[in-house]
């Protein structure tokens, strides 16, 4: 157990219970039997930051044909911020908590998701994931949280909070979803903000036991809203990312949940990579241009210097 301060969190209540100071114990683990024991980690708060750095991130100014309809006319967001990684303990009797990853595929919004703790390692530039942590209060207090995605390069030290907005030079954005349309024409439409996920529709299995608290689904707001666990319970939290024209092909990345930038669960974390980069292909009659230098500047009365 951390031999650090106790953290003082405030909920959302699924079921109402009042709020004291309490020790927050969860934790993401890579494991695909719901109910199989397994081995239990635990991570300790991490000390105050003395110092983060700050990502290079303007608003960025060039939409790409092939990005999603909800990435034009794209303005600045809240710079994100790195952070440090806390360190680790081995500590008895803290269930091992899951995550899943789910690609969205077609207009129509349809999600196929992956097996539980698998990464997906075929991701690619403009595409709509999802990505979904299990939560898990073994204490015998109520705990409280904002969750927050963040990221950071596979081999990095420093995470990264996922902006609300497309940035240049981040990889990642918190996305809409679209959804089948109900009106006469048919077609999609851009969905909710956010959703409830109901216990019912949990990927991530029972294992660790308690009561089942309803979870959320964040496609837009990044901290999400806050969520209440009571003691000995669980939940679900999931945030749809759009990858951006600067996730870099070949390269993983990591995901993982905290609350404020202090860990809420993670002793492992949800792992992307993205593949190849797509072949050009050349349609009947096209044929491969030459590359050459940049035509030199003209001047104001179009004589070329």
């Amino acid at each position: 157990m951390s031999k650090g301060p106790a953290r003082r969190i405030r909920l959302r209540a699924g079921v109402a219970f009042p709020v004291v100071s309490a020790a927050l114990v969860a934790s993401i683990a890579l494991a695909v039997t719901p109910f199989a024991a397994s081995p239990v980690m635990a991570l300790t708060a991490p000390p105050t930051p003395t110092a983060t750095t700050t990502a290079s991130a303007t608003a960025s100014t060039t939409a790409s044909a092939s990005a999603s309809p909800s990435s034009a006319g794209v303005t600045p967001s809240p710079t994100a911020i790195a952070s440090p990684s806390p360190g680790v303990v081995v500590t008895p009797g803290v269930p091992l908590d899951r995550h899943v990853v789910w690609r969205i595929e077609g207009s129509g919004s349809q999600a196929r998701y992956l097996a539980v703790d698998a990464p997906m390692t075929d991701a690619a530039q403009f595409q709509t994931i999802r990505v979904r942590f299990k939560l898990h209060n073994a204490g015998t207090v109520a705990m409280t949280a904002a969750p927050q995605l963040e990221y950071r390069a596979s081999g990095s030290t420093g995470y990264t909070v996922v902006p609300e907005r497309t940035l240049r030079g981040i990889p990642f954005r918190v996305d809409n979803e679209w959804v089948p349309s109900t009106g006469p024409a048919g077609g999609t439409k851009q969905g909710p903000i956010g959703e409830d996920i109901p216990v019912a529709k949990f990927m991530t299995g029972n294992e660790g036991g308690g009561l089942a608290v309803v979870g959320h689904h964040s496609m837009g707001a990044n901290p999400d809203r806050q969520i209440t666990l009571p003691p000995a319970s669980y939940t679900e939290q999931e945030f749809t990312v759009q990858l951006t024209m600067d996730a870099k092909y070949l390269t993983g990345y990591e995901f993982r949940i905290t609350n404020g930038r202090t860990m809420l669960a993670g002793t492992q974390v949800a792992v992307i990579c993205l593949g190849l980069p797509p072949v050009l292909k050349l349609s009947p009659g096209q044929q491969n241009g030459l590359a050459v230098k940049a035509p030199k500047p003209a001047s104001g009365t179009g004589v070329v210097k």
